[in-house]
């Protein structure tokens, strides 16, 4: 086979790096290989293929064996993406009947796996966890963000101060605060931590959201005066302005000092976590 002049310039060739024989098989009919040629692909152990060019076996698949504790495959491309698995509509049957181990894209770009068999003999098929559409929930160094009794620690508040009784800094009922959380989070999804209300004069209670429509629901109730009360807190986060991690309080019939301590934080992926990480 005839390659292009430029085929021949070290800088430009794509290697794959095996420490396996690479064989070809009849099984499975129409199956395209990353990397071989379309007649019985072969090279010596530590021999190199030449990456960049579309090979396709036809009715053959390329097999990769390695002795044991040896990789079967390694891929290396320093300017470029070294595999790339096409997308695929049609994929679902030909994974569910291929052997297990089998992977494939969908047309949504998720990774979809043939995984084996579940404790009653039955398939067991999903999709590779992603950041793109899974959360984790890491924990924090518990931190106190919000405490309505001190001067330094309502500075997280960016919206709705004025519904701070401006003497002794308890949040009055029927006017909400925004807390954010920006210092600690890049696009979180929730967060998890503790609310504590001390100081109300009379019943009450008190509602943790994200942002938007407030909910109906209570996070913390009280009954009478001069209580010190918690509940753990789970809530989503929300946006408000500028801001993109916030969470709004809200007190309804009794004014209260309001304390929040952050513990977790629901994300994508850990380098979402700014600081505080434990």
């Amino acid at each position: 086979m005839t390659q292009p002049p430029h085929d021949h310039d070290p800088q430009r060739r794509r290697l794959l790096r095996r420490a396996a024989t690479v064989a070809s098989t009849t099984a499975g009919a129409g199956v395209a290989a990353a990397v071989g040629l379309p007649a019985a692909a072969q090279a010596a152990p530590g021999d190199s293929l030449i990456m960049g060019t579309t090979n396709d076996a036809g009715g053959q698949t390329t097999t990769l064996n390695a002795s044991e504790g040896i990789a079967a495959l390694s891929l290396n491309n320093t300017e470029g993406v070294a595999l790339r698995l096409v997308p695929s509509s049609n994929l679902y049957p030909q994974v569910l009947e291929s052997e297990m181990g089998t992977m494939a894209v969908d047309d949504q770009g998720d990774l979809f796996i043939r995984a084996g068999t579940d404790s009653d003999d039955g398939d067991t098929n999903g999709w590779a966890w992603t950041s793109e559409w899974a959360t984790m929930s890491v924990a924090m160094r518990p931190v106190r963000v919000l405490d309505t009794r001190s001067p330094d620690l309502r500075r997280r508040i960016v919206a709705g101060s004025a519904n701070l009784d401006p003497t002794t800094g308890k949040l009055k009922p029927g006017g909400p605060i925004v807390v954010a959380l920006d210092e600690y989070v890049r696009n979180g999804y929730a967060m998890k931590g503790n609310v504590t209300v001390v100081g109300m004069t009379g019943p009450g209670f008190l509602t943790v959201w994200g942002g938007d429509t407030k909910p109906t629901a209570s996070t913390v109730n009280w009954w009478t005066s001069g209580q010190i009360l918690s509940n753990f807190l789970f809530t989503r986060l929300g946006a408000s302005g500028a801001f993109r991690n916030v969470i709004t309080i809200q007190a309804t019939s009794s004014p209260t000092h309001v304390i929040v301590d952050l513990t977790s934080l629901l994300v994508g992926h850990p380098s979402q976590i700014v600081s505080g990480q434990a």
